[in-house]
């Protein structure tokens, strides 16, 4: 990536950057107004917390500045709405808050404000704080942009084989299921969102006529197969949002046993995302019809799976915890 992609200064940020901005004081409003327009910013105005609601519905700025006092809705309840909304939850929030106001500095960090500002604002202060915090959100635009780029890349290669059409969303669908059913926290739901997507991304380098032959693959094709966990995982080397999701794109396939590959982890060495990947996708591989075989029912999926985890190939817990997912309405 260039020196010249990387630019991020206050001046370009603020070229390109949407702000919305909440007051329903109307004289600090028309304050706010001429000193972010002097700096560039295009703006949208709110009056209450509501309206600003009303505002995110339709449209997505690049930040949003409250003050603290507001009327029914208070700036602090507004940050915790938006911090709720995943289409948000990266969008930059800052607070305005009066001198000495540390309760609700407290309140707005528990709801997931990224920064405060002390009325009467310092022009300089806002200026820098705002560019800085609007530069790592374009960053995180970015790494977003890329991950939706790979993922449609993913859905390319599984539309290769038409017996595996909707094979990822399955995927994904279940081992959120399984991550919540154990408690995981939100960024390993997510890892294991995009896992179900990518785990199989780098068979990008496997021929189709491997991918797609009807019988036993010979040695030479069993190794190519074998070698796509690898190249998948360093497809996304270097992404540090692909951090969770890399181990399971290069572990799915061991086993609990040790008897997997590529790199013969056993027992709980496996990480916990990749043993979640690989219960789902033995269980969607076995009850979908595939080149070289036709899908078994549901109870003679589970019954082969629960012999198949007897005989050590995959983690007893998890595959306990997907089949009671299985068996919720």
């Amino acid at each position: 990536m260039s020196a010249e992609r990387l630019d991020l200064t206050a001046s370009t940020v603020a070229e390109r950057a949407s702000l919305l901005v909440v007051e329903d004081d109307p004289r600090i409003r028309e304050v706010l107004s001429g000193l972010l327009g002097a700096l560039g910013y295009r703006l949208l105005m709110a009056a209450s917390a509501e309206q600003a609601l009303e505002t995110l519905a339709v449209v997505s700025p690049d930040l949003v500045l409250t003050d603290v006092h507001l009327g029914a809705m208070s700036g602090i309840e507004l940050c915790a709405r938006i911090k709720a909304d995943p289409r948000y939850q990266l969008t930059p929030v800052v607070i305005l808050t009066a001198v000495g106001e540390l309760d609700a500095r407290v309140a707005g960090l528990a709801a997931g404000a990224d920064a405060f500002f002390t009325k009467p604002v310092e022009v300089v202060e806002l200026r820098t704080r705002l560019a800085a915090l609007l530069r790592v959100k374009t960053l995180l635009d970015q790494l977003e942009r890329a991950e939706a780029v790979i993922t449609t890349l993913a859905l390319t290669i599984e539309a290769r084989d038409p017996y595996t059409l909707g094979h990822c969303d399955r995927l994904s669908r279940y081992a959120v299921a399984v991550g919540e059913a154990l408690g995981v926290d939100p960024e390993m739901k997510r890892a294991l969102q995009l896992g179900g997507y990518l785990h199989d991304l780098g068979k990008i380098s496997v021929p189709d006529g491997i991918l797609l032959k009807p019988g036993p693959l010979d040695a030479i094709e069993q190794e190519r197969i074998r070698a796509h966990p690898g190249a998948g995982s360093d497809l996304v080397l270097g992404l540090r949002s692909m951090e969770l999701v890399r181990p399971i794109m290069r572990h799915h396939h061991e086993r609990w046993d040790g008897s997997g590959y590529p790199d013969g982890l056993k027992g709980e060495a496996i990480p916990l995302g990749a043993r979640i990947i690989s219960v789902v996708d033995v269980f969607d591989a076995l009850n979908t019809d595939r080149p070289y075989k036709s899908a078994l029912s549901r109870s003679d999926t589970v019954s082969l799976l629960r012999r198949e985890t007897d005989a050590g190939y995959w983690d007893p817990h998890i595959v306990s915890t997907f089949l009671d997912v299985l068996r919720d309405p």
